[in-house]
């Protein structure tokens, strides 16, 4: 079952998603030291999914609908204003030494876009009970080692990812295309609030 686990935890980590793409885009247009720190506050979020899922936390979100709907439009709000905030930024001051904070910054925004991602919710709470591989250990302590394993996988690759995309990042650095990944990263973020608006929660509890 472990086996099966780690194979599918690669497979999700190289398919093309809102996460991967937008870190490829991010880490084109500001480097690696922005990819990494916010691939480091993904990885947090993922924690907090995987330790909420552990100690059975993730229930109050199926049992409470008004939960999941607190998070999702905060969710919605929260990338509406993370594209606005960049088309204003970059338009006002777009070629300006890096922020001080923003390793800070971007560590912030991963573990937000993720946290307050209801599909994330879903993902964790419907895929990883799917793997549970022993009778003796406890359901708490199998979830918390199947999501080391997720947040270590995740890592590696999207590490590649980002090295890739720094490499891009160092090649081209035309005005051209500085404007061209800054709307493609609005235009993900926006993506991505799209598909959040649209998540349901169809999950029920069965006692």
């Amino acid at each position: 079952m472990l086996i099966s686990f780690i194979f599918s935890c690669f497979a999700l980590a190289l398919s093309p998603g809102p996460d991967n793409i937008y870190l490829a885009s991010l880490t084109s247009r500001s480097g690696k030291v922005a990819g990494f720190s916010f691939l480091i506050g993904l990885l947090t979020g993922c924690f907090i999914h995987t330790t909420l899922l552990a100690i059975g936390l993730n229930e109050l979100l199926i049992r409470h609908h008004i939960y999941f709907k607190i998070i999702k439009y905060t969710g919605v709000f929260y990338l509406l204003y993370l594209s606005y905030n960049s088309f204003k930024s970059e338009i006002l001051n777009f070629y300006s030494k890096k922020n001080r904070n923003e390793i800070q910054n971007n560590f912030k925004k991963g573990i937000l876009m993720n946290l307050l991602n209801p599909k994330v919710f879903l993902f964790f709470t419907l895929f990883f009970p799917n793997f549970i591989y022993s009778e003796t250990l406890s359901f708490k302590f199998q979830i918390l080692s199947l999501g080391l394993i997720f947040i270590i996988i995740t890592f590696i690759v999207f590490g590649l990812i980002i090295s890739f995309s720094n490499i891009i990042h160092k090649k081209l650095s035309s005005n051209s295309f500085k404007i061209f990944i800054k709307y493609f990263n609005i235009l993900v973020l926006l993506s991505i609030a799209v598909l959040i608006l649209f998540t349901e929660n169809n999950l029920t509890l069965t006692n």
